[in-house]
């Protein structure tokens, strides 16, 4: 029988309760015994509060890849917060990323990545003459992206001689693969950057990547605004 063990997969330290003493946060999570992979499960988020005691969470979506911590300040109150992120090992290079906030010793999620995927409708349609339209209905922007440099072979495919469409073809906006903290502003507070890919007609099929900063506005993240990265 294989025995498993819980290690220590990352350790940060920082005030993320509010009473300005320095506070170590970590994550641990069970792996088989011996195994090499960096697959985890069972991940834990631990604060060892520096005034009091500990405090241990067990975190939604702990199953994964190489989980990784990150503190800061996110919402301008001076306290760090608490971003734990890690690979999904998917083909869809699909990451789980949550945000919390621990003042005054209260754990509160201010981000994950599946409500922020929720939160915006895509359609993505292939156009006549090769091109295919990117649509975010909920910001209400448009993208127009070519797909000459997908090849003849490719593109006979989908489009007749007089580059039309021989039938209708639709793709997808993924969930986040990617959240980055940056300061863009450079004021100290953090943002967040969010990264989705675009596909075509299989996950494969790659059209480009979504990019959308987003910061901390009352109580809620909301969108600086949004490009699209394109193959170059």
């Amino acid at each position: 029988m294989i025995r498993n063990e819980r290690i220590i997969l990352d350790q940060k330290v920082g005030d993320v309760t509010g009473d300005g003493i320095p506070d170590r946060v970590v994550i641990t999570g069970v792996k088989p015994y011996g195994s090499e992979s960096p697959f985890v499960d069972e991940v834990i988020l631990t604060i060892r509060n520096g005034s009091t005691s500990d405090a241990s969470f067990a975190l939604p979506g702990s199953s994964g890849y190489n989980p990784t911590l990150y503190l800061g300040d996110f919402t301008g109150n001076k306290v760090n917060e608490i971003l734990v992120r890690s690979d999904s090992g998917g083909s869809g290079g699909i990451t789980y990323d949550f945000l919390y906030s621990y003042l005054n010793q209260s754990l509160r999620l201010l981000f994950d990545q599946q409500g922020f995927y929720n939160a915006f409708t895509y359609s993505v349609n292939y156009l006549d003459y090769y091109q295919a339209k990117v649509e975010n209905q909920t910001l209400k922007n448009t993208y127009i992206v070519s797909l000459l440099y997908k090849g003849e072979e490719y593109l006979s495919e989908i489009y007749d001689e007089d580059g039309k469409l021989k039938q209708p073809v639709r793709g997808d906006v993924l969930p986040p693969g990617g959240v980055y903290p940056i300061d863009l502003q450079r004021d100290g507070i953090d943002e967040l950057l969010v990264y989705q890919r675009v596909i075509g007609r299989y996950n494969a099929d790659g059209l480009g990547f979504l990019s959308t900063p987003i910061q901390w506005q009352g109580n809620q993240f909301v969108p600086m605004y949004q490009t699209l990265c394109i193959f170059g």
